[in-house]
């Protein structure tokens, strides 16, 4: 009796490949339809007041992931990490409103699916709403997705880490932090005269 061939990789590697697309399309269609069967759909949601491009789900998502991403913030006082963290989010959103249609487009999927309840407790490990989840768990979860063998996750986990670091990062009283002395003082005349 002939012993059947193990299946090759690339059919596993076609058939993974298709099993995660279904997956992430019904996670995207549970997030689309879950908030308007609830009356409170995402897409009628304004930007927050101040806000080109975020929403308050997002503006949570973003206050949250700051002192995880940017661990200076925990040794500053209250009053400055308030107004750091703030202006942050202003970058941050003034960085998105900047991109082009297809990057915002994107974007919004990713921040509407961290938003719904039961998709950020499946796909970031988190049941708690984002303002009041600790800088551990927050942690948690972009190790998570920056190392899950899922692209998607990982795409995902670099653009929040990098939004929130560049957003946080053009903060002149950030500087210090990332060992840069500020602009040259001859230069930036020369440049704003």
């Amino acid at each position: 009796m002939p012993v059947p061939a193990p299946p090759t990789v690339e059919k596993s590697s076609r058939r993974q490949f298709l099993k995660v697309g279904v997956g992430f399309s019904a996670a995207i269609a549970c997030s689309a339809l879950l908030p308007s069967l609830t009356g409170c759909s995402p897409a009628s949601t304004p930007p927050q007041a101040g806000m080109a491009f975020l929403r308050p789900a997002d503006v949570a998502l973003f206050r949250a992931l700051l002192p995880a991403v940017v661990s200076e913030l925990e040794s500053v006082d209250s009053a400055q990490r308030e107004k750091r963290i703030a202006a942050a989010v202003q970058n941050i959103d003034g960085s998105i409103a900047a991109m082009g249609l297809n990057g915002r487009a994107e974007l919004r999927k990713l921040l509407d699916l961290l938003a719904s309840t039961p998709l950020r407790w499946a796909l970031a490990g988190l049941r708690a709403p984002w303002d009041q989840a600790t800088p551990e768990q927050v942690r948690g979860f972009l190790t998570r997705w920056r190392t899950s063998r899922f692209e998607t996750f990982n795409a995902g986990g670099v653009v929040l880490v990098k939004l929130t670091s560049v957003g946080y990062f053009v903060l002149p009283d950030a500087w210090a932090a990332a060992g840069y002395p500020g602009p040259n003082p001859a230069v930036y005349r020369a440049i704003h005269s």
